[in-house]
Formats: structure tokens, C-alpha cells, sequence
């Protein structure tokens, strides 16, 4: 069938107007019209998501492509080595695979000797002559594909070449960047051996065939040869999610050139601007970013000028962040490619360490402490923003007003800390594109203007089959939604505003095991509680995925920065409805956030207080890339959220 028949067949079949097609992809409805009658092409850049939409399946997609109809997808698996590929070239059926592109992938495994489990090693590479390729790696020293055979039990590698007739060299190398984005979230894996980032942005002839379908069918028939876990397993990775292999957006592309020709124009002083600033809301992309940065200045250094260009050396890097369940997240990522140990460091180990590197990236930077509060000695303390100005040639932060949420970050009141952030030497780069969030746009301005505490966001759900937003009037069903959720699509979590007592490292006085949050008749442990969690943690695994956390209820300290597939928000006490104003409000005496906050004459609802508590109402409600379920404790509130689906 014909692509312009097909996808009207299977809009009717989905029981979709041509209007609600054009809403989700953001176009008019007379271009899915023409689309339909094939008198307009679908552009390039649409059609995975029109795929999505319309519920294709692999088998749909590489039909449409003509994949199906020539030779079919093949996967040999050989020994690495000089016989395995002698033999290889022998076998009757290879032909495919030694005429055209080919991707590889070279597979060992290894016994860890302190918890006995065995991971895998892993290099994934693409070649136009898939045997000149491997007696390239099997002659040459110091290559990434012997390394693995070295570091595997008994020296034994396997080598996976995957090719099918229609290869090129642009798809292959597609395919090869997004092995190498999905081995780094796949927990069957310790260790990627790559030592590029393709980086690929170009469009090329069905690129999105293979993207959508012909990778998962290879991934697929690979799992199912137990090489690899689920992809859905890998996309609920908090190291997927972060990945440096991400293939870019085209305002990522800009901004991450930005940002590069800045840092070399600093360390071969051309130009003096040693502060970059990376603007954007919640889910824009920042953090993605950031990571790919990070990997590529470390694999690639930048040539540093000194003492008058009579000197230089290569660039140093590190990555930082407050936020301890980000950090994690970097650590393994850092530990998984093999990058040098304490690239990745908490904000006050570096900057008690005092070594002053050429580029220095700080995500979530509007968490730094602008005070001291007892950390250090007067005369010796900086505010952290500061202390890291001073170490860093080139300052390159992530930094969102919107997530701003204590006293403790504070920048109003210091001029330096002003000057840094937006001073006339400061590099401003915006993100404005909303990643996180799989809606259409009228579901992202909703949640956008709800979470804004804006005029009249209290209005009825816009109509969206992709995003699930949800309120419900009874704590148990909420609970039980979200369990359902996470066991049928995983990464899903309960949230709440930190409107309970809660107090790390000490235990309540009324004789309770936890720290509890109460709503409704529900009573669940506060984050980091379960004694499961806390084993978890110290093996640095991020909060979201250890599996008794789903019997946890997180807060912005343990989600700021994270992708969650389903979100249940706990708005809690200090959360109340604004007649006048038809939106959210913040009674901050409710709060129990009391090192974030400060009372100002007996009470706490002072306009700077209520506005970091709005922010952390938006943090919480900006996490679920699909959907968004919420409780409310205040009773006039959840009665006036309930009004909105009727």
C-alpha cells in the first residue's frame, strides 16, 4: 500500500479527524490533506512522529521503505579473530554483508570479582568492507575492539555484523550512533569502548526508517539472542535519557556551536567572555546538551595558548552539580566510557580541592549556595558561584530562574553573583524547545501556565491521545495509578511539595519507622526512607531507578533534573486554589521547607518565599514525559481540579 493510503486507512482505523492529526503534529489541516491525497510529499522531519501517531508498526514502516521486499535483514555472529573472520568470508550466505555497508558490534564479557555478576564490554562500529575493517582492528595496537578481547573472561569476543542490501554509509553510521545511545542506558553493559560521537544532525534518503524501525528490528532480533535488554528497559534509563549521543535538534546544533567557538576563542584568548550562560524552561534540552559537551571536550581538548603563545597544552574538563541524583547519573555515564576518574564531582569537593581547570560546566546551577551556612570559615568562604568563577578559564552553567527553589541560592542581593549571570560579558544561550514533555503544544502551554501560577490556568484539559493528564479525588486510586503505570510503562513515581515533616538522618520522635507522607488515608514514606532505597544509593544508583522507590514519595531534591514516564504530584497543603486569580497559590506557613525559607515576622508567606515554593511546584509538575496525574490535599483545591474534566 501507498504511503498517502496507508495513513489515511490508518487515521480512520484510529478513529482520528484530519484535524486531530494536524493538532498533534502542529500543522493546518489542509496539509494532512494533501498529504492523504498525495498531492504534497510528507516533510522528512515529520514523518516519525506522523508514524507514532498513527501507531505504525516495524513491519509497516520497513514494508513502506521497501525493506521487506529485497534482501532481508542480516545478523552473523563470528569470533573475533583472525580465523572467525577467515571463515566468515567462506560461509555461502555473507555476501550481503561483505558487498555493502555493514554495521559491527564486538561483545565480551566480565566478572566482576567483588559481586560476581557478569556485564558485557562493548564497541560498536560501522565499515564499508566489513573484512578489511577487522583485519584493521585485528593488526592494529592499542584498538578499542582488542581491548575488549584483552579485558574479557577467558580473551573471547564475539563480533555481530548486521547488513541488509539497502545500506549506505550515512545509515550505517545512524546506527551506529544509536547503538552507542542505547548500549550506554542498557544494563546488561559496564563499559562502551567507542572513542567518537558521529554527532550526527544531516538528513539523509529514509532516515527515518531507520530510525523507527529498522534499529529496533535489529536491536530486537539481538535481544532475543540475549545480547541486549528490552529498549523499553534502555529508554527508562537515566543514562539513556542523558546520554552525550543524542542526536541533536537543529537549536541544540546552534547552540552547541555557540558555545564551542566561545570556549576556543577563551583559551586561545581571541576573546575575554569566560562565562556562558544556558537558558530554558524545564525539559528544553539543557541537560542533553551539556552531557554531549562534556564528552566531547574530553575526547576531543581544545588547544590552550599560554604565556604569550610561547606554551600550550590540551584543555582539562569537569562536570559538576549539586544535585546528587543528577551527579550519579554523570558518574556512571563518566565510569560506563571509561572518562578519567573525578571528571564528575560535587560543587564542594571541587572547590575544596582548588584546582582550576580550562572548562567547567555546572549543571542545575541555579542550586549553587550563594550563603555559607556554617560549611566553611568566614574569612575563607566565597559563595559557590563565585568560588567557581575563580577556578574555571571558561564558566559554562545551566541555570533556570524557574527552578530557583531556596533562600539558599539566592543571587538578588550580590552584585558579583549578578554580574556573573548576566553581565555584559556573558554568553546567553536559549533553549526554547520542549523536549520532555510528549504532548501536543496546547498540552505543554496547559501544564506550562498551571505550573506558573498564571491567570486563569485553571481551565479545562486540552484533548491530547499522546500525553494523559489526570486528577483524582481519592489518595488510594491515585496510589494505585501510578503503580499500575510504572508496572506497565516503568519510570513512573510519586512526587509531592515538601509540606511533611522530614528531618535526614534522625528518625521522628513519636515512635513512627519513617518520615511520612499523609494524604487522604494513605501513608507513605518520605524519599530516601526504605532501607532498600538506601542500599541502592550507595551503590550509586539515581532514585528513579531503584525499584522501591515507586513505594517512596520523591521531592525536588530527589527529581530536579529527571525524566519520569508518568508523574503522580502530591500537591500538599502549602498548594491552594487562587479564586480571584483562577490559578494555583502558596500558603507558605503550610510548608515544611524551612531551610529554603525564611519567617519574616511571624510569618513565612513573604512574595520571595512563595516564589521559590511556585518553583518547586514546577519542577515536580514539568517531570512526566507522558503523563501527569495529580492529588491534592487542600479540599476546595482537588474539588475545583476534579471540576476540570467534566
Amino acid at each position: 500500500m501507498e504511503i498517502y493510503n496507508l495513513i489515511k486507512s490508518k487515521r480512520i482505523t484510529l478513529g482520528f479527524t484530519q484535524d486531530d492529526v494536524a493538532i498533534k503534529l502542529n500543522v493546518t489541516r489542509q496539509a494532512v490533506q494533501n498529504w492523504e491525497n498525495n498531492k504534497r510529499a510528507i516533510p522528512n522531519n515529520l514523518i516519525a512522529k506522523y508514524f507514532k501517531i498513527l501507531d505504525f508498526n516495524a513491519a509497516e514502516i520497513l514494508s513502506l521503505f521497501g525493506f521487506l521486499s529485497d534482501d532481508n535483514l542480516m545478523i552473523e555472529e563470528i569470533d573475533y579473530s583472525k580465523r572467525g573472520i577467515d571463515d566468515f568470508q567462506k560461509y555461502e550466505n555473507t555476501k550481503v554483508l561483505m558487498n555493502f555497508p555493514t554495521l559491527y558490534l564486538g561483545v565480551g564479557k566480565q566478572r566482576n570479582k567483588y559481586s560476581n555478576m557478569v556485564k558485557q564490554l562493548a564497541y560498536v562500529g560501522e565499515a564499508s568492507s566489513i573484512v578489511r575493517r577487522t583485519n584493521e582492528h585485528l593488526n592494529a595496537t592499542n584498538d578499542k575492539l582488542n581491548k575488549i578481547k584483552k579485558d574479557a573472561d577467558n580473551n573471547k569476543e564475539i563480533l555481530y555484523i548486521v547488513g541488509h542490501s539497502k545500506f549506505n554509509k550515512s545509515a550505517t553510521l545512524e546506527l551506529e550512533q544509536m547503538f552507542m545511545d542505547s548500549l550506554l542506558g542498557d544494563p546488561k553493559f559496564s563499559k562502551i569502548y567507542n572513542g567518537r560521537n558521529n554527532g550526527l544532525s544531516a538528513d539523509f534518503y529514509e532516515r527515518n526508517a531507520y530510525r523507527t524501525a529498522i534499529f529496533p528490528e535489529i536491536w530486537e532480533q539481538l535481544r532475543q539472542r540475549n545480547v541486549v535488554s528490552s529498549l523499553e528497559e534502555v529508554h527508562n534509563s537515566a543514562l539513556f535519557a542523558n546520554s552525550p549521543f543524542k542526536s541533536l535538534s537543529l537549536k541544540q546544533l546552534e547552540a552547541k556551536e555557540i558555545i564551542t567557538q566561545k570556549i576556543s576563542e577563551t583559551l586561545n584568548k581571541i576573546s575575554d567572555n569566560t562565562v556562558i550562560k544556558i537558558e530554558g524552561l524545564a525539559g528544553s534540552g539543557k541537560t542533553v546538551l551539556m552531557s554531549q559537551l562534556f564528552y566531547d571536550f574530553w575526547k576531543n581538548p581544545v588547544k590552550v595558548i599560554e604565556n604569550e603563545g610561547k606554551t600550550s597544552h590540551e584543555s582539562s574538563v569537569a562536570l559538576l552539580v549539586r544535585h546528587e541524583q543528577q551527579r550519579r547519573t554523570y558518574e556512571q555515564i563518566a565510569r560506563k566510557l571509561n572518562m578519567d576518574k573525578n571528571m564528575v564531582m560535587d560543587v564542594s569537593t571541587f572547590v575544596n580541592k582548588g584546582n582550576k581547570v580550562d572548562i567547567l560546566l555546572v549543571d542545575e546551577a541555579h542550586l549553587l549556595w550563594s550563603g555559607n551556612y556554617s560549611r566553611a570559615k568566614a574569612e575563607t568562604w566565597v559563595p559557590e558561584l563565585i568560588a567557581l568563577h575563580n577556578l574555571a578559564k571558561t564558566l559554562v552553567l545551566i541555570y533556570d530562574s524557574n527552578q530557583l527553589v531556596s533562600a539558599r541560592s539566592k543571587v538578588a542581593d550580590n552584585d558579583k553573583l549578578i554580574d556573573i549571570l548576566n553581565g555584559d560579558k556573558t554568553v546567553m544561550v536559549n533553549l526554547d524547545e520542549q523536549w520532555r514533555i510528549n504532548a501536543n503544544q496546547n498540552t505543554i502551554e496547559w501544564i506550562q501556565n498551571l505550573a506558573h501560577f498564571d491567570k486563569n490556568s485553571l481551565v479545562t484539559i486540552p484533548k491530547d491521545k499522546s500525553y494523559e493528564i489526570k486528577f483524582f479525588d481519592d489518595a488510594g486510586a491515585f496510589r494505585k495509578a501510578i503503580e499500575i503505570k510504572n508496572q506497565n510503562n516503568g519510570l513512573s513515581r510519586m512526587v509531592a511539595t515538601y509540606d511533611w515533616k522530614y528531618s535526614q538522618g534522625s528518625r521522628p520522635k513519636n515512635g513512627n519507622r519513617f518520615w511520612n507522607v499523609t494524604f487522604g488515608d494513605e501513608v507513605v514514606p518520605w524519599n530516601l526512607e526504605l532501607p532498600e532505597v538506601e542500599e541502592a544509593q550507595k551503590k550509586q544508583i539515581p532514585w528513579q531507578e531503584i525499584e522501591s522507590s515507586l513505594y517512596e514519595i520523591g521531592s525536588d531534591f530527589t527529581v530536579q533534573g529527571i525524566d519520569l514516564n508518568y508523574v503522580g504530584v502530591i500537591l500538599g497543603p502549602s498548594v491552594v486554589w487562587n479564586e480571584e486569580n483562577n490559578a494555583l497559590d502558596i500558603d507558605a506557613d503550610k510548608s515544611m521547607d524551612h531551610q529554603k525559607i525564611r519567617k519574616i515576622k511571624g510569618t513565612y508567606n513573604t512574595a520571595e518565599n512563595k516564589t521559590y515554593l511556585k518553583n518547586v511546584v514546577n519542577v515536580l509538575l514539568t517531570r512526566g514525559v507522558h503523563g501527569l496525574y495529580i492529588y491534592a490535599v487542600n479540599d476546595i483545591l482537588r474539588e475545583k481540579l476534579m471540576g476540570l474534566t467534566k
